[in-house]
């Protein structure tokens, strides 16, 4: 398949409104019909595992558990970021904590494969807005290797720092699946390379129901606890119980 009838076969969640549908533990998921916004999003790359496990790309996919993890590395800490992942070359590369081994459209399969769907009736917005948005909830987590041991962190955690004034408990995640352009028939956040983002970016697939340092550029830049740039990492993304299916 070509790049461009690959990137025309992405639809996003916003205009489907519908996820993946239930399938046989051994058998790679079905996807749904065409919907009026266009197809919904699809990968060449899921490969059953075998007990509702897949793998996409370098994505490990566990449905019944409702996470999957995927390997990355540190690419900024102790300098202005507006962004927890993005995938290798995004455009906000240089503005995130991390660089995801993966591309757009293979993550939010991921996530559609763990139960995450569109909210209908999210409100559009610009990036930088100050309102809330909406979306099925998830939790993000930072795992890697240090010195022998194996470390923990929230995502929460991992962007602040003690000057931030912000708690890592109030960093809430949704999910809002990033839009088709209008102007063009391609998944905005694999152009961008957004994955995750925290200023209410709408091109970004995962967002902060109230934004991080939304107005205060600069004041978000990394734990300095986290292992140094370029450090391998794994993120794990798990559905909040509300959003299983």
């Amino acid at each position: 398949m070509s790049l461009r009838a690959l990137l025309c076969s992405v639809l996003l969640v916003a205009f489907s409104g519908t996820g993946f549908a239930q399938a046989a533990p051994d058998a790679p998921p079905r996807q749904p019909a065409p919907t009026k916004g266009g197809e919904a999003p699809k990968s060449e790359n899921v490969k059953p595992l075998g007990n509702d496990r897949f793998q996409i790309g370098k994505i490990l996919v566990d449905k019944r558990a409702a996470t999957f993890t995927v390997p990355g590395k540190i690419t900024n800490v102790g300098k202005p970021l507006e962004y927890l992942a993005s995938t290798p070359g995004g455009s906000k590369d240089y503005e995130s904590l991390m660089e995801l081994d993966t591309n757009a459209v293979d993550f939010n399969v991921a996530c559609i494969l763990i139960g995450l769907e569109r909210d209908p009736n999210l409100v559009p917005f610009r990036r930088f807005s100050t309102k809330p948005i909406t979306g099925p909830a998830l939790t993000l987590t930072l795992r890697w290797t240090q010195d022998g041991k194996r470390r923990e962190m929230s995502a929460g955690e991992a962007l602040l720092d003690n000057k931030a004034g912000v708690k890592p408990e109030a960093v809430q995640w949704v999910y809002i699946g990033s839009p088709v352009s209008i102007a063009a028939p391609y998944f905005v956040a694999d152009r961008t390379g957004t994955l995750i983002g925290f200023i209410h970016d709408p091109a970004s697939i995962i967002e902060v129901i109230d934004g991080l340092g939304i107005g205060a550029y600069g004041s978000i830049q990394g734990n300095p606890a986290l292992p140094p740039v370029g450090s391998a990492i794994e993120l794990v993304v798990t559905a909040a119980p509300a959003a299983k299916k």
